[in-house]
């Protein structure tokens, strides 16, 4: 008799890279970041939706980083060092960091359906 929680077809391995995009952003950032880019430059002959994953959370990523890097940039230019910079500051940077944590969370869910992330079309497709 057939273990009835068996899988059908071979898994295509999408769940990878979002779990490493999720560990850039909670636990181990630069260690993270740097499986993401061994991921994406060692993935040509992965399972298309792999690759879809990988390009993905590779993308935001670098988005993340640049607008948090740049709002909290430009607020320092515009407000200095005072009470109001920092104030901004963090909450700049723990909202944007929720926001991606939170699309990585739908990733994830994603990758283990077996669909593709929530992502422009044409930016996965562009290698």
């Amino acid at each position: 008799m057939r273990y009835s929680g068996g899988r059908e077809k071979v898994a295509s391995g999408a769940v990878v890279p979002v779990i490493w995009y999720l560990l850039n952003l909670l636990a181990i950032p630069v260690i993270g970041f740097a499986g993401l880019v061994w991921l994406y430059l060692h993935g040509q002959g992965d399972h298309a939706l792999r690759r879809a994953h990988t390009r993905a959370a590779l993308v935001m990523s670098v988005v993340g980083a640049v607008l948090i890097s740049s709002g909290v940039g430009v607020a320092w230019l515009t407000l200095g060092n005072t009470g109001h910079f920092w104030t901004f500051a963090l909450v700049w940077a723990i909202v944007l960091h929720t926001g991606f944590v939170l699309w990585g969370i739908l990733a994830l869910a994603q990758a283990m359906a077996d669909k593709k992330p929530l992502f422009p079309e044409r930016w996965l497709q562009a290698r």
